[in-house]
């Protein structure tokens, strides 16, 4: 399955541009710089090669990578917060060059002039490699900085959501602003690291009733038996994994950069909430098809999945208001496959929600709004299968293709000989929605002493029932 994040990249460094003069002949010092700088590059290389394929069966070279690097970093910064005058003192201030995970460069698409970024961000770098020095003005971090950005505009780079775009690049002297975008890549390349251990994120269609009334028609993804229940338990820690790295950059990465302007969104609060939010959301997802192939004894109720899906599509739409506040503001190049996988999941599950809650209505011998509910769920997913450029149009299909046409044929003939209701309109049946239950999936703290964090199972069937 296709992820919805660039990876970010960036330029080499080299050792005497880290360290002040005073620090240049201590051997274990500087030896240890060296090291940095070797693990970073193999890191910058990892990074640049992924951006150019969707192939993520080497994601996980990627990750170690990027945490063999940040095992370094934390102590270099620790180093940096010693000796922080001798740092600051130092004119060997270099800049850290990275390309935005999230932002395209609208303002080159559109012709328009350079906006009105600070001097440490906006720059549009697209070539890959080199060197950047710099003099050390701007910045939180003293003159602790230095990077070049491996870029990315070549034909060669990935098709995110069918579509590609050109990263923005930003730099800074600011050693914290390495260390969030360090810490951003792991968090991406876990989220990728999750998407391919599964076809899709989405819930198949599955309850005792919906099966018994259509037999043969029920939607059940790729991943199948044990192993594939084991498949989207291992992908739910990931996406916690990852939402535990965005919540360390909020926690202690962002207070240190606060007065550093970068011309690109993704170290923001803003920014880093809406990924934590989604890489929830998405574990969400995967919990809930763990429990509906797990918990034999709660499939007989379709209310419980739909009142868990629609608390998952209310974090979505969550996250969507915050890029539209974003939209509206100084940022208005955030990635349109950002854009279109926040509005398209939503959807998406939505629909999946109203399909639960037209077979609650039916049960309940509502026959009108089972109608309404199943009606508005074939429109939104009919809507979603003509997104060709959509990751979510294929389980659009799958879902119109399986149980939706049995079911709405049914609910109809029931209500046009029984029950005789008038079917609600669109916007009453929005109306009478239920509010959606959250789920227990939280993040699993990032910790820098082992630059991996600890791992914890996906919460058990009977935690996730009794929320």
């Amino acid at each position: 399955m296709r992820y919805y994040l660039r990876n970010p990249k960036t330029k080499v460094i080299n050792p005497p541009s880290l360290l002040p003069s005073s620090l240049q002949n201590d051997t274990e010092v500087y030896g240890r710089v060296s090291k940095m700088c070797m693990l970073r590059e193999g890191m910058r290389e990892k990074l640049k090669a992924q951006s150019k394929t969707e192939d993520l069966s080497r994601i996980g070279a990627v990750i170690s990578a990027i945490e063999g690097y940040l095992s370094e970093l934390h102590w270099y910064i620790s180093l940096y917060e010693s000796k922080r005058e001798m740092f600051r003192d130092s004119s060997r201030g270099v800049e850290f060059i990275w390309k935005s995970a999230i932002v395209s460069r609208l303002y080159d698409a559109v012709n328009l002039t350079r906006p009105r970024f600070g001097l440490r961000g906006g720059n549009a770098g697209d070539s890959d490699g080199g060197n950047s020095g710099g003099g050390s003005n701007g910045g939180n971090g003293g003159g602790a900085a230095a990077a070049g950005g491996a870029g990315g505009g070549s034909a060669a780079s990935r098709i995110l959501g069918g579509r590609s775009f050109k990263q923005r690049r930003t730099q800074s002297t600011s050693i914290y602003v390495e260390l969030g975008f360090t810490l951003l890549s792991l968090a991406v390349a876990k989220s990728m690291n999750a998407y391919s251990k599964v076809s899709s994120l989405d819930t198949e269609i599955e309850c005792e009733t919906i099966n018994a009334m259509t037999p043969g028609a029920s939607m059940v993804l790729e991943d199948e038996g044990e192993q594939g229940v084991e498949a989207l338990k291992r992908a739910s820690i990931e996406l916690r994994e990852a939402a535990g790295v965005f919540q360390y950059i909020m926690d202690h990465v962002l207070p240190q950069i606060s007065g550093i302007r970068l011309g690109v969104p993704d170290l923001t609060p803003d920014i880093q909430y809406m990924l934590q939010m989604l890489s929830l959301a998405d574990s969400d997802r995967l919990s809930v098809r763990v429990w509906l192939r797990t918990d034999k004894n709660q499939r007989k109720t379709p209310n419980i999945p739909a009142n868990l899906l629609l608390g998952i599509q209310e974090r979505y739409l969550n996250a969507s208001s915050l890029v539209r506040t974003l939209q509206s503001g100084e940022f208005r190049s955030v990635s349109s496959d950002i854009q279109n996988y926040m509005r398209d999941g939503q959807q998406l599950i939505l629909a999946q929600a109203m399909i639960y809650l037209a077979q609650v209505q039916s049960d309940n011998q509502k026959y009108g709004n089972a109608v309404g509910f199943m009606r508005d769920a074939r429109e939104i997913l009919a809507g979603l299968k003509k997104r060709n450029q959509s990751v979510h149009a294929r389980t659009a299909e799958m879902l119109l293709r399986g149980p939706i046409d049995p079911l709405y044929s049914l609910y109809r003939r029931n209500n046009d000989t029984i029950g005789f209701e008038a079917v609600p309109s669109s916007e009453d049946m929005r109306a009478r929605l239920p509010s959606g239950r959250a789920l227990i999936s939280k993040a699993i703290p990032y910790s820098p002493a082992s630059a991996a964090p600890s791992s914890s199972s996906v919460p058990s069937s009977s935690s996730v029932v009794g929320v």
